[in-house]
This record gives structure tokens, sequence and C-alpha cells, in this order.
């Protein structure tokens, strides 16, 4: 009887098999023909069971109305750091660690995210255990470390530091031992600190490809984005802000190379620099979900004025550069190369919020002249092809999707007004997940003292 109790609770408490219903009246995105089609979908054992005409009428004793709502495929952030949230001067940091991420993430509307650096074993490890599968939260897809020069960007500790083409085979070979989901590698011979040197990079990179790990590339410049292309990354990462060159769409088009560009960092800085009353109420800081992740504390270090001396002067030259208009003109040509663009925030840094980031990442995406099927794409089917899953909306696929208004797809701003999450075909309840994505004293303890990650 004992065994029978523990089984049945074990069985009510195991997300995939819990949830069966018909979600009426919902209308699923055509990526091809790019339309909305209404239709009905019943949900059975954490999958999809079927998708039909919305005439046809679906019979079970749990019929929920959608209400004339997307039924949106699960979003993915695919540039990401799980570690939290930073003021502009950085002197006070929102720490939330990985299980806040996973949480802050699936609050958003965010069903996975590509960590592309954090703690190694912690981040690798955290991913094995797949979580999602017990809890409600986001699905972590990681790199685990960062390969750089020592001195190097993302040399803070717990890096895989390489010097010569020899080190970048035996690093990645071991490393490889784990699993990683891609590799990152920093190439970035714009800045003032060191890089790893383009024979390092080369082997690196044919190593990955020979391993079967596909390679994202931190650059700085458009010629860095030239040399990674050419040596066979699947992706780059970072828009720089100066004049591309015309020939790189093409080339990267032609080789296969993705862009995770990250532009909403540059943007949203811009936005909160000085900002008029129209773009402060278009800034990340009026977002109702702002307030809802982030410590208020830490949100009032915002906007940038010239308390903010550095990063003042910073964004001030960058719009006498026309930093924006630059990022625009080459995103959309590379968009109009048919060049692969994913949507990352590069969330932790600066004015971008776990979870939020990614939406505003899509805003700007969109206010660069992006149409939003491309961008929903960017961030769905594209990031599946990317990491190899298979999370579409069909019959027998993973039940993961939000609910949006179809006005979504005429103005992304409104993506963070996210009315329903799924995950496994369970609604998600999404209070909860505060506890750990906004941290109070307790949860800080288990962080600061080792017992959470």
């Amino acid at each position: 009887m004992k065994t029978l109790l523990i089984y049945l609770i074990l069985l009510l408490s195991f997300p995939s098999c819990a949830s069966s219903f018909v979600l009426n009246n919902v209308l699923l995105p055509d990526f091809q023909t790019r339309k909305l089609t209404p239709a009905n979908v019943e949900i059975a054992n954490g999958k999809i069971k079927q998708i039909v005409d919305v005439h046809i009428n679906l019979l079970h004793p749990d019929t929920r109305d959608g209400q004339g709502k997307v039924m949106m495929p699960a979003l993915l952030d695919m540039h990401s750091h799980s570690m939290g949230n930073s003021s502009l001067d950085r002197s006070d940091y929102q720490y939330i660690g990985i299980r806040g991420t996973a949480n802050a993430m699936l609050y958003a509307g965010v069903h996975g995210w590509l960590d592309l650096y954090s703690k190694e074993k912690d981040i690798l490890r955290y991913r094995d255990r797949q979580f999602p599968l017990q809890r409600d939260e986001a699905f972590v897809f990681a790199a685990g470390p960062c390969f750089t020069v020592p001195t190097g960007h993302c040399d803070t500790g717990d890096t895989r530091l390489i010097s010569s083409p020899e080190q970048a085979i035996n690093e990645l070979r071991d490393l490889s031992k784990a699993k990683p989901n891609v590799v990152k590698i920093v190439f970035d011979t714009s800045s003032k600190r060191p890089t790893v040197d383009k024979p390092t990079l080369k082997a690196f990179l044919n190593e990955a490809k020979r391993l079967n790990i596909k390679s994202v590339v931190h650059v700085g410049s458009w010629e860095d984005v030239r040399v990674a292309t050419e040596f066979g990354a699947s992706a780059v990462t970072h828009l720089p802000w100066q004049k591309m060159p015309d020939d790189l769409p093409k080339l990267m088009k032609q080789q296969g190379t993705a862009f995770i560009p990250t532009v909403a960092i540059i943007a949203e800085l811009l936005f909160l620099h000085n900002p008029s009353p129209e773009e402060l109420s278009a800034s990340v800081l009026s977002i109702p979900m702002t307030s809802a992740l982030v410590k208020e504390k830490l949100l009032k270090d915002y906007p940038i004025t010239e308390r903010h001396k550095n990063h003042y002067d910073w964004i001030t030259k960058l719009k006498a550069e026309n930093a924006f208009s630059e990022m625009q003109n080459a995103l959309l040509k590379l968009d109009q190369a048919g060049v692969d663009i994913l949507v990352g925030s590069d969330a932790a840094n600066l004015a971008m919020f776990q979870g939020v980031g990614f939406h505003r990442e899509m805003f700007f995406l969109q206010k660069m002249g992006m149409s939003s099927w491309d961008i929903i794409a960017g961030a769905t089917h594209k990031a599946y092809q990317f990491l190899n899953l298979d999370w579409e909306l069909a019959e027998g696929k993973p039940a993961h999707f939000t609910l949006q208004n179809k006005t979504i797809f005429d103005d992304l701003s409104q993506s963070t007004q996210v009315s329903d999450i799924y995950i496994y075909g369970q609604k998600v309840h999404r209070e909860p997940l505060l506890r750990y994505a906004k941290p109070g004293f307790f949860q800080y303890a288990k962080l600061f003292l080792g017992f959470e990650v």
C-alpha cells in the first residue's frame, strides 16, 4: 500500500504525464506563408497530440479557450550568462545564479537560453540534470567556459586559457567529454586586451568541426567577423558599430555562418542616455516585467546622466559616430542576404536584465527594420536548428509554448505582455518563480554559501 501511494504521488507530480486538455481557438504561426492559421490543439502527456482546423470540434473533459491568441513556439535566448543583473556603475549586482536565471527566463516567457560563459562545472552539471522535467524553469544550453588568452576578454578565473593551436586542440578535446551544446572563443582584435592569434583560432574552429560541436566566436570588429567566417565559425556574436564591408553578408551566407548580434546592449544605452520623456517611456525601465524581476535599488542607477562620467562620455561618443545607424544598416544587409540572425540578449551586462533583455533584443531588432516574422523565426525555428532541438509546434513534439496577442507580429514591444506559459503541456504558475528570479535574503544566503548555483 505504501509503495502504491509513493507511485501515485510521483505520477501526479511528473509534468510530462499530468496534463491532458484541448486548447481551442488559437492561431498558429506559419513562418513560410507568414500567416496565422486558426486551429484547435490537443495536448496529452506533455506533447502535442493533434492539431486540427478551428471548425473541427475536439471533445475532451478539459477544454480551454485560447481566445484567438497566438500559440507561440518556445522562445530561446541565444546569448546569456547565468549570473544576474547589474547596476550601471557596477557598484550593485543582483546575483541570482543559474536557478534564478532559469526562473527569470521562464517568468519572462522564454523557454530556454544558451549560456555563453559561466562557471564550467556548475553550468554543465546543471544542464545535465534537466530540471524542467521536475519543476517549472527554463532549459539551459551551455558552452561551459570561454576560450581566451591570459588577461584577454572573459579571463576572470574560470576560463580555458589557450595561447597556441596545440593548447586549443587539447583543451577543446578535454571539454568535449562534457558534451557542451556549443563552444565559445574570443577573437577580438579591436580590444586593448590581448586575443588569440589566427592560427590558434583556426585550429580551434577546425577541431570543433571535427568534434561536431557548433562554435560561437566573440568578435569586436568586421575584420574579426571576416576571419571567423572564413575559418568556418558556426556563428559570430556582437554586431560592430562601424561601417560593414559590402561583401561580408554574401560571404557569411555562403559559409553558413549565423549571427547573434546582441544589438540591444548598445541600443538600450543610447535610449537611456539623457533620455527624452518618449525614450524613457519606451525604455526597459518602463516595462512592468522589469520591475517584477529586477530590484528597485539597482534600477535607480539608471538612466545615464553626467553623474556616470565614463558611461556618459562613451555613449556620447557613440551617438556622435552614428552607431545606431551603422548597426541598423549592417543588420538589414545581413538579413536581406539571408544570413541566419539569432536572438541573443547578452544578459548580465549593462541594462540587459535576465529574461527582459531577450524581449528588448527583439524590440530593437524590429526598431532597426527587421520583420517581426524574421525575428521570431530567429528566436524559435532557427535557434532550434542551431541547437539541434525538435521543438516545433507539430504533432508529437513537446508542448512548450506561450500565448500572445496576435498584434505581437505588428509590434514586438508587446512581447513582454505574455499571458500564459506552458512547458510540457503544463501551465506555469509565474509568481512562485520570483522566489529564485528575484531572491530575498534567505535565497541570497543559499547562493552565497554555495547551497544553490
